[in-house]
């Protein structure tokens, strides 16, 4: 049985969907051992024990580290990556994180510890998996199916979930649409924004829900919050057709019938008409589909129940996990008990060397300032 240590800062989205999710499942069958673990704490202990180690989105010092450290133990490095992260376009919340040079070179070198590549875009796995021994695509699961429960009303609620860096795409692309629906139906729709903020929230009366960043409570929010219509826009550029179609997994599993952006990323799940509606990015097409699914119960019940099944069959947590079973079975045995040990040795001479220097720092600091007050002494 392998041993796999997953090196993440935080719970994010992208770590619970891209690989916490999976290897927590494969060590409930009993596939795998396997410990999460903060890069600050990822010692050398936790790297011998391990013999995969994963990082996703990884960009900081401490994973640099234990990534190097890994690799020189035989260790094998699997970097996960749902967004173009090197490739991050001015305006976002995290723009300017990904615009330096040290992050950037960071980022670069992580990958290069690592053997293997996996995400979930096609166009990434393309971009980037040449650099690696292997690379693959894998699936962000649907968790769980939690249909929502909401009570007949004699009103329909729009919603939108994501991010607070999504704000300007719902006013880029959605708010004139949305603009026309408030004004052509009144009170009987309700407007929610679930973590992203548009400026047009305002003038539509909208609900604004904080955003969450644990995924559990996410999950849980959403599928409260009651919605008989969610909205997914998303931008065609260069970066944004790097991304997954996630938001037609959140929405599936909580039943609620999207309109989604016509774009690359989501005609990969999205089937016009079956288990949701495409629109283009334009008023005009986006005013339309609101208004189709505004007035037509019977398709937002058709569309609810065919996202439904899939969420719960297509995209299940066991099938997601099982790649991951299959490439870490295929994992190559990690370095003999010898190497291992001259590795550990290494690393305590290096920490010893370390703690050492610091020591003499402090001591040339010490006498400096010792002979300076003799010094003055003498004077007087």
């Amino acid at each position: 049985m392998k041993n796999v240590v997953l090196v993440a800062r935080d719970m994010i989205p992208s770590v619970v969907l891209c690989a916490d999710a999976q290897l927590r499942w494969l060590a409930e069958k009993n596939y795998v051992n396997y410990r999460r673990i903060p890069p600050l704490l990822c010692g050398i202990g936790t790297i011998l024990w391990a013999d995969v180690l994963v990082f996703v989105r990884s960009d900081d010092s401490a994973s640099l580290a234990a990534a190097e450290t890994a690799r020189r133990a035989g260790k094998y490095g699997i970097y996960v990556l749902d967004d173009d992260l090197l490739n991050v376009p001015p305006g976002m919340e995290s723009s300017e994180y990904y615009a330096r040079p040290e992050t950037k070179a960071r980022i670069r070198r992580i990958m290069g510890e690592c053997r293997c590549f996996l995400t979930p875009s096609p166009v990434l796995l393309e971009k980037y998996g040449g650099g690696f021994e292997t690379a693959a695509q894998i699936e962000e699961p649907c968790l769980s199916v939690q249909p929502l429960r909401r009570p007949p009303s004699g009103t329909v609620r729009i919603g939108f979930a994501g991010s607070v860096d999504r704000a300007g795409d719902l006013d880029a692309i959605v708010a004139g649409a949305l603009r026309r629906v408030r004004e052509r139906y009144g009170n009987y729709v309700n407007f929610d924004f679930f973590g992203a903020l548009p400026a047009a929230a305002g003038e539509l009366g909208a609900r604004h829900i904080p955003y969450e960043n644990d995924y559990g409570r996410y999950r849980r929010t959403m599928a409260s919050l009651g919605w008989d219509i969610a909205l997914a826009p998303l931008p065609d550029t260069a970066f944004h057709r790097c991304k997954h179609y996630n938001k037609y997994i959140e929405y599936a599993a909580c039943g609620v019938p999207g309109i989604y952006s016509d774009a690359a990323v989501y005609r990969r799940a999205v089937r016009d008409g079956e288990n949701g509606l495409l629109a283009e990015n334009t008023e005009e097409a986006w005013f339309e589909a609101l208004c189709k699914l505004i007035e037509d119960r019977p398709l937002r019940r058709l569309l609810r129940e065919n996202a439904l099944a899939e969420a719960g069959e297509r995209y299940s947590l066991e099938s997601a996990a099982e790649v991951w079973r299959g490439l870490i079975d295929s994992v190559p045995a990690g370095r003999s008990v010898r190497a291992a040990l001259g590795l550990r040795l290494r690393w305590a001479v290096r920490r010893f060397l370390i703690a050492a220097g610091r020591l003499a720092a402090r001591g040339r600091r010490f006498l400096t300032a010792a002979l300076r007050r003799l010094s003055g002494e003498g004077r007087a």
